[in-house]
């Protein structure tokens, strides 16, 4: 089993279930995570080795998974050479509309328009790049990457080949479950490790329109040449995995988590924020953007059940919390 992971985790793509994972697996292996000092890594600036909690020069860790803005030369001071990396990406069709109801406070040119629609009938309206908060607005995925913004058209191939050289997995969202088979066997980690419940998701998500995805897709033109070309690359993955063996373990990943849910959840899946009563459970609610659903645990489960359930309904800030504790002791940072 890989025990040196490095997930760069994208924005509104479902990369908290996966950190939810990772959490528990080197959590319950004692493993060693790059920890950032509040939550993300110093973002929207560049990833730094010095903005790792206890770093070290020389120093390395197992697991790094937070927030960040990629900067491989800089990882690679924190992380083993022998370290897995992959990442994950969403359609931006799908993404940008997610992005303008989560970010509406951060991003002046989203909090600038009165509804999407209207953002995307003349975005340059509204968005004036290089203004804070403003790339939450375009090709968040291709910035999160650390790519080089503008950029030639005739670079893009160039740079999306190295990028398959330094990432030999990108998880897809909207195939998530399929992803997560991939990167078990990748990993070489156990059956149930990858087990996870839908971290992050939102009330109410809207219901888009072909027009208005399409032209999501057209604003943010370099999230849309990276999601294509990971998209190519993932499904050949799953070609040389195998097609059938890849749905087999799909259908029983799917088997196992509605078991989990029932088991474990009240209500058998997420809930709002609101009805959470044990407060650790409730997930960040951002100013200004979509409720946030999370977990309430089952009344009447053991101890031990108890436990296992609420580290797979724990949010995402409230984990690395944790995992600070059990790696710094109650000290403050």
């Amino acid at each position: 089993p890989r025990s040196h992971v490095v997930f760069l985790k994208t924005h509104k793509t479902g990369g908290s279930s996966v950190v939810n994972v990772l959490s528990r697996y080197g959590e319950s292996r004692r493993l060693r995570f790059a920890l950032p000092h509040r939550y993300q890594f110093g973002y929207p600036a560049p990833f730094r080795a010095r903005r790792v909690r206890g770093f070290r020069p020389g120093e390395k860790f197992d697991i790094i998974c937070h927030h960040m803005r990629f900067d491989l030369d800089e990882i690679q001071k924190v992380m083993p050479n022998d370290s897995f990396y992959f990442s994950i990406v969403r359609d931006p069709g799908t993404l940008g509309a997610s992005a303008f109801s989560y970010f509406r406070a951060a991003a002046p040119a989203f909090r600038n328009s009165p509804s999407l629609d209207a953002f995307l009938s003349s975005p340059s309206r509204f968005f004036r790049p290089g203004l804070r908060g403003n790339h939450y607005a375009r090709n968040l995925q291709w910035f999160d990457f650390g790519l080089p913004d503008p950029v030639p058209a005739e670079k893009i191939p160039e740079i999306l080949r190295n990028l398959d050289r330094v990432f030999p997995l990108v998880l897809l969202a909207e195939n998530f479950d399929e992803s997560l088979v991939l990167l078990r066997h990748e990993l070489c980690w156990p059956r149930n490790s990858v087990d996870t419940f839908a971290h992050n998701s939102r009330e109410n998500s809207q219901k888009l329109s072909p027009e208005q995805i399409r032209r999501l897709r057209r604003w943010n033109s370099l999230d849309w040449a990276l999601y294509s070309h990971l998209n190519r690359s993932f499904w050949r993955k799953a070609e040389k995995f195998g097609i059938s063996r890849l749905k087999s373990e799909v259908a029983e990943l799917r088997r196992r988590r509605e078991f989990l849910a029932a088991r474990c959840l009240r209500g058998g899946g997420p809930i709002p924020a609101k009805s959470i009563p044990d407060g650790n459970l409730r997930p960040f609610q951002p100013p200004g953007g979509g409720k946030i659903l999370g977990f309430a645990l089952r009344e009447g489960l053991g101890a031990e059940e108890r436990e296992s359930c609420s580290r797979m309904a724990l949010p995402e800030l409230q984990y690395k919390d944790l995992l600070d504790r059990r790696q710094f002791g109650n000290g403050s940072d």
